[in-house]
């Protein structure tokens, strides 16, 4: 089995301090208070205008149980992510979230890291709770990328979506 530990290593020592930059936090906190801001209120229209033309959307843990590249959701520019979230709109009900946020920012401001849980009731009447955790990036206070991990399981029973393409659950319940 290969050691993992140099790559891991090199990257760490390739890591620089963030220069502050309040201005920059600045924005990107305004930027993201309007991405959460439009998703739940549905608005297409405004999440759009908040995208950077290269945007990415990854959902690294998806129902596949495969994390590797190529196995799991990612959505580029604002065409293909504009597309997602058309999607997802539409299956989405009634939004009570997001619920005990801890938010933090880098020092440059131009990353955001976000944990939360949601709560929703789908269009199709299930229920959904599950709880994320969210990188996203900016760029002048547009989005450049959002990285999300969540509970792929709930996700699945609530979206109607296969676990390792071919198990639907039907509950969430726990059986006796």
């Amino acid at each position: 089995m290969p050691d993992y530990r140099p790559d891991f290593y090199d990257v760490l020592d390739s890591v620089s301090d963030p220069v502050a930059d309040p201005e920059n936090v600045a924005r990107s906190k305004e930027a993201l208070r309007r991405w959460i801001s439009t998703t739940h209120d549905k608005d297409i229209e405004a999440v759009r205008a908040l995208m950077a033309d290269d945007i990415v959307i990854e959902i690294p843990f998806s129902e596949s149980g495969i994390t590797d590249p190529g196995n799991y959701r990612v959505y580029t520019g604002i065409d293909e992510c504009v597309g997602f979230w058309k999607v997802a709109f539409q299956a989405e009900g009634t939004m009570y979230g997001p619920l005990n946020c801890e938010i933090s920012f880098t020092a440059d401001g131009r990353t955001a890291f976000l944990e939360c849980r949601n709560h929703l009731t789908m269009a199709n009447g299930r229920t959904y709770k599950n709880r994320y955790v969210m990188r996203t990036d900016f760029d002048d206070g547009k989005i450049t990328g959002v990285r999300e991990y969540y509970n792929p399981i709930q996700s699945a029973y609530a979206f109607r979506r296969p676990i390792a393409g071919q198990f639907y659950l039907d509950s969430l319940e726990p059986t006796s």
